[in-house]
This record gives structure tokens, C-alpha cells and sequence, in this order.
């Protein structure tokens, strides 16, 4: 299983597992090719604004709570998937 138990799963189940992580595999690359950006927007942004860091730190952040969000909806899935029997 995921945290214990037998290791042997069903194709089905492993389908199932698959799909459970795709929310975390999409967002979570597109979020990182994205908060990359930001940061590096904000790196020039603190570079010629100094004033403006709360601002600037706050963009990347932003982005990274998508990833969060997936993240949970992945993990919510996944143990979702351990009491079916299948």
C-alpha cells in the first residue's frame, strides 16, 4: 500500500493512483515554470525600487499557493484511493 500494508496493487488501482497525482504533475510544473518568472520580476523590481519589497514578494507567493492547492487536491485523492477495494 501507500503507508503500510501489501505491496501488491491492481492495474486499476495503479490507473487510480495515476490520476490522483495528475492535479499535483500539471499545476505543480506549470506553477513552477510560472512563480520563476515572478520571482525573477520581482528580483528586478527590488533591484530598482527597494521600497516596493512587501509588493514584490508577495507575487510569487501568489503563485505558489496554486501549487499548494493541487497539492492538496492530490493528497486528498490519493487517500481517497486506499479504502477501495479493488
Amino acid at each position: 500500500g501507500v503507508l503500510g500494508g501489501s505491496s501488491d496493487i491492481s492495474f486499476v488501482k495503479g490507473i487510480m493512483y495515476l490520476g490522483a497525482c495528475m492535479p499535483m504533475i500539471i499545476v505543480g510544473y506549470t506553477s513552477a515554470m510560472r512563480q520563476a518568472n515572478a520571482a525573477i520580476a520581482s528580483i528586478n523590481v527590488v533591484a530598482k525600487k527597494p521600497e516596493q519589497f512587501g509588493k514584490a514578494m508577495i507575487f510569487p507567493a501568489m503563485v505558489e499557493t496554486y501549487a499548494i492547492l493541487a497539492l492538496l487536491i492530490s493528497l486528498l485523492a490519493v487517500n481517497g484511493i486506499t479504502g477501495i477495494n479493488i
